[in-house]
């Protein structure tokens, strides 16, 4: 992750332009300490205040605070106080306003929260969710006639407040395609022909659910399946489905794949959406495959969800300073393999050797110290404890999986260490698709397991004699005879 993130800083980022509804998220906090007399319900005693930005806003500072030039159009009052604090928010945060519609008729949507400690006591929303005037759609349409640039990602965040009437959206895919733009959007219902042309759609679950009530397309079909058929009917690239602590599903025409959750605890998922949003534009505005555009998104929801209140994640707080040696190791081999697709894009070459290494030896040592010179990043594999005993017998292992896995994982060279519990590894070896797959031991290459998949892929097979007077056996049995 750490290649990566310093490779898109150091890129040419693409112009961003979020257009949509913008926000102003208001906190009031305080203690709860009575009942009130006048009905049953809690006496909240005001401490602070505090205010955030929200909706296309909060986007735009997602972006902005991850090093994208950033353009914002939407709409506030021309007067009211949410309108003041939100512009002075934006400002700060040195984001432009020329682009904010300033409307004598529409309030500025805001949303308060009462909060005793971390917990929400009520919400109150003031909007208007009436479609805009027809001199305010003229003057939008202006807006986006100056501000869509060649080349530009757009950014469209609906919330339903009025401004995506379909001419607005129209008129806005229309521009982007004959200006190579690409279109992101966050959809909201019920009229979902309105997004037809955006390149990318990226729903959470209910509101994909919505979409498929809407075209009267049958639940009962998987969701890669009703997937593709939305894609066909709004002729998207790829339908990008949040699934909240699930992850993100993407599907296409073409492909389809899926990024787990990264674990965090979870305090407020206000806001999460916008910040894939805005790292999914990161990512595809230095050229980054879709996959990889998500898993960074996948790691920026999951810090922004830890904090209380929207959230703009910075670049730097996806990378973890204080890795341990054991977060090198991995149980699910969907998750390593993600981890490898990212280093692959940086021309890494992927080294993988396997064993049970149950009583480390300098044996053991020699192989790892030689097989990761071999290329870039070493994967070790080792068997489950289950494993080791159906081919060594039910006295083995001596120490178990997690002991093994963190004293291989400490070793300096070791980059990852996944478990399996086949009898061989040629499954894993099969998925995870390494470059060199080395073995040690007496061997020949055509016998060790997973050969033909490797020679077929362009891979190699390296075989490493071991050290003599080496092995765990031979240790056991001098141990043994000692006592």
């Amino acid at each position: 992750m750490k290649n990566i993130i310093n490779k898109i800083k150091l890129s040419d980022k693409k112009k961003i332009l979020i257009i949509g509804d913008v926000m102003l998220d208001e906190y009031v906090f305080g203690d709860v300490l009575r009942i009130s007399p006048e009905a049953p319900v809690p006496i909240l005693k005001e401490k602070k205040r505090e205010w955030s930005l929200g909706g296309a806003a909060n986007v735009a500072l997602n972006c902005k605070q991850i090093g994208c030039s950033v353009d914002l159009i939407g709409v506030v009052n021309n007067l009211d106080k949410a309108a003041e604090k939100l512009i002075s928010i934006l400002k700060k945060n040195r984001i432009s306003c020329n682009g904010l519609l300033r409307s004598e008729n529409r309030v500025t949507t805001c949303k308060k929260r009462l909060m005793s400690g971390d917990q929400q006591l009520l919400r109150i929303d003031t909007e208007d969710s009436n479609e805009l005037s027809l001199a305010e759609f003229e003057q939008i349409l202006a807006k986006i006639d100056n501000f869509v640039s060649e080349n530009t990602i757009i950014l469209l965040s609906d919330y339903a407040k009025g401004i995506f009437t379909e001419k607005v959206l129209h008129e806005i895919i229309f521009k982007a395609r004959e200006r190579k733009c690409l279109v992101l959007l966050d959809p909201k219902g019920p009229n979902f022909d309105k997004y037809k042309g955006v390149n990318y759609l990226k729903p959470n679950y209910k509101e994909f659910e919505q979409i498929l009530d809407f075209y009267g397309i049958n639940k009962r079909g998987s969701v890669i399946e009703n997937g593709k058929k939305v894609c066909e009917i709004l002729s998207l690239d790829g339908l990008i489905l949040t699934m909240g602590e699930k992850g993100i599903q993407f599907i296409s025409l073409k492909e389809d794949f899926f990024v787990p959750a990264c674990k965090r605890e979870v305090f407020d998922l206000t806001g999460a959406g916008d910040t894939v949003l805005a790292f999914l534009a990161l990512g595809l505005s230095v050229s980054l495959p879709v996959k990889q555009c998500l898993k960074l998104a996948n790691h920026a929801a999951a810090v922004a969800v830890s904090h209380l209140k929207t959230y703009a994640v910075s670049l730097d707080e996806l990378i973890d300073k204080n890795v341990e040696f054991t977060e090198k190791i991995f149980t699910e081999w969907a998750l390593l393999k993600i981890e490898l697709d990212w280093l692959r894009l940086e021309n890494k070459k992927i080294v993988f050797t396997n064993g049970c290494f149950d009583l480390l030896h300098s044996g053991h040592v020699y192989l790892l110290n030689k097989a990761k010179k071999m290329g870039d990043i070493l994967v070790v594999a080792i068997n489950t404890d289950e494993s080791v005993k159906r081919f060594k017998g039910e006295s083995r292992p001596i120490k178990n999986i997690e002991e093994r896995a963190k004293i291989i994982a400490a070793i300096n060279g070791v980059d990852f260490v996944v478990i399996f519990d086949q009898d061989t590894p040629k499954e894993l070896v099969e998925y995870l698709k390494p470059d060199i797959l080395v073995k040690g031991g007496d061997y020949k290459k055509e016998q060790v397991a997973g050969y033909d998949f490797m020679i077929k892929n362009g891979g190699k097979v390296e075989i490493i004699n071991f050290q003599k007077g080496y092995s765990t056996s031979n240790l056991i049995e001098k141990i043994q005879s000692t006592n």
